[in-house]
């Protein structure tokens, strides 16, 4: 179970986090909404132990977040663009934290013809699928999806969600959806949480 205690974090003496709470259960999927400069992806870096809060604390299966990474929570970026390295092949990026999983590609609808390309030879819906695949680790227990559709058209983004959330669920992971689609939210979670600033369940 991943937990978060109170969490707050300011910048520049702005309050961006203002003690937020939440747990996530084994195989939840869970909606994190609110306006944007709501928090949402500073919270989502937060769990994922990429930022340290000013106060509060996050757990993970009762005790701290372990700092080694890759960890039990993962965080995948709004743009998928900007999350590679423009100068590696498909096949490099996949690669990079563990060998490629041929169950997670084979879900993802990845092919092997795309090995060799470079990120700008994919279309947007190919590249995000590349980039959500390197994030099914052995490690990953909790995958946080950040806006991860929002640049996709409708259908990309539907083929996007019915490979990801049978996958996610036949490994038990919890997914928490960040997104400012209502319906979407509503599909896919059982329950959610507004960030507007503080955090209410709904």
């Amino acid at each position: 179970m991943l937990s978060a205690e109170a969490v707050s974090l300011s910048f520049a003496g702005r309050s961006v986090l203002r003690e937020v709470s939440l747990t996530v259960t084994p195989g939840e999927v869970l909606g994190l909404s609110g306006p944007s400069g709501a928090g949402k992806s500073t919270l989502a870096r937060v769990l994922s132990g990429t930022l340290a809060p000013d106060a509060g604390r996050v757990l993970w299966q009762g005790s701290a977040l372990p700092r080694h990474h890759p960890g039990p929570v993962a965080h995948v970026p709004q743009s998928p663009e900007l999350a590679v390295d423009p100068r590696w092949t498909v096949g490099r990026i996949l690669a990079n934290a563990a060998p490629p999983d041929p169950e997670v590609l084979a879900a993802l609808a990845i092919r092997p013809a795309w090995a060799e390309r470079h990120p700008a030879e994919l279309s947007g819906g190919e590249l995000a699928r590349v980039s959500l695949a390197r994030f099914f680790l052995p490690t990953t227990r909790v995958l946080i999806c950040d806006e991860i559709t929002a640049q996709l058209d409708a259908l990309a983004a539907q083929a996007l969600w019915q490979a990801l959330t049978p996958l996610a669920r036949h490994r038990g992971m919890a997914l928490i959806v960040i997104s400012h689609d209502a319906a979407l939210r509503r599909a896919l979670c059982s329950r959610q949480i507004t960030l507007d600033p503080r955090p209410v369940a709904a």
